[in-house]
């Protein structure tokens, strides 16, 4: 199954047993948008026949077996390892869950990584990595107060081998009691310099981290048989447990309170109020 690379890009994914729908869906998808690309499968107790099953749907799929006795340290660490080692072989590769599907073709953002940039998805939210941070990761940033625009999610992210030292160095800071992935990624990326080649796309465009993907205004929708946001912005994966009636049941209640804040007439009419007013002072500042 450790077959030689085949094409110029991969797609690196983690999956053990219970994510077996989301695998499904995965690969299903890779064979409708995308199917000139590897695929980089790193398996937690995956067995031998869904194994050779996901073989006939993906043009390449190059298995790495893990054998450990965590999940998270099984899947969820070791993937940095396995796409700093498999990920030099390609142009560029895309890290994702496996709990993700494709919606798109896309090759756009390969290409790009493949120019030395990094592409991923915002985590629709900004962090000060300052003082506190830098402490707790013990990397010196060089400021005390760093607003980071850029804060990104851990996937997906697609990365050239110019740029995976930065999955080396994140997998060899895990610490025994938690691994941290998410922030302490964003904060290596920005001690490497990687943010300066970084383009961030909107979380609904990958994720629909935070719900942004259901929220008013920015909910998914679907035209000319495209999937775009609620603002008309194309849609390229989705992410979720969407086989776990539990979870989607959830996703209602969790929007009850957007239906309220967001129901409001006079809260969008000072809103609009307080953008005109940003903008204008804005003008005024640099106009003189």
């Amino acid at each position: 199954m450790k077959k030689p690379k085949k094409n110029r890009f991969a797609y690196l994914i983690a999956a053990s047993p219970n994510y077996i729908p989301g695998l499904d869906a995965f690969f299903n998808s890779v064979r409708s948008y995308q199917p000139s690309v590897d695929v980089i499968l790193v398996s937690f107790r995956l067995s031998d026949a869904e194994l050779e099953r996901y073989d006939g749907l993906s043009d390449n799929l190059r298995v790495v077996k893990i054998d450990s006795d965590d999940q998270v340290r099984g899947t969820a660490i070791e993937r940095f390892r396995i796409g700093y080692e498999y990920g030099r072989e390609y142009d560029a590769i895309c890290l994702l869950d496996a709990d993700m599907f494709l919606t798109a073709n896309n090759s756009l953002f390969f290409e790009i990584a493949s120019k030395g940039f990094v592409v991923t998805g915002s985590n629709g939210m900004i962090v000060n990595f300052g003082e506190d941070y830098q402490k707790k990761y013990g990397i010196n940033l060089g400021k005390k107060s760093l607003p980071y625009p850029k804060v990104h999610t851990t996937v997906p992210v697609f990365i050239s081998p110019r740029d995976l030292d930065w999955f080396k160095e994140l997998y060899n800071a895990r610490r025994v009691d938690s691994f941290d992935d998410l922030w302490m990624f964003n904060v290596i990326g920005i001690k490497l310099g990687i943010d300066k080649r970084m383009l961030v796309m909107p979380p609904y465009c990958f994720t629909g981290i935070h719900h942004f993907g259901v929220k008013p205004v920015t909910g998914w929708i679907q035209k000319e048989g495209l999937i775009l946001s609620g603002t008309e912005e194309q849609v390229y994966m989705i992410h979720g447990k969407w086989w776990d009636e539990g979870w989607r049941k959830d996703l209602t209640p969790q929007m009850e309170r957007f239906y309220n804040e967001e129901g409001s007439h006079q809260k969008f009419k000072e809103q609009t109020q307080k953008s005109i007013e940003i903008a204008y002072n804005k003008f005024r500042q640099l106009s003189g």
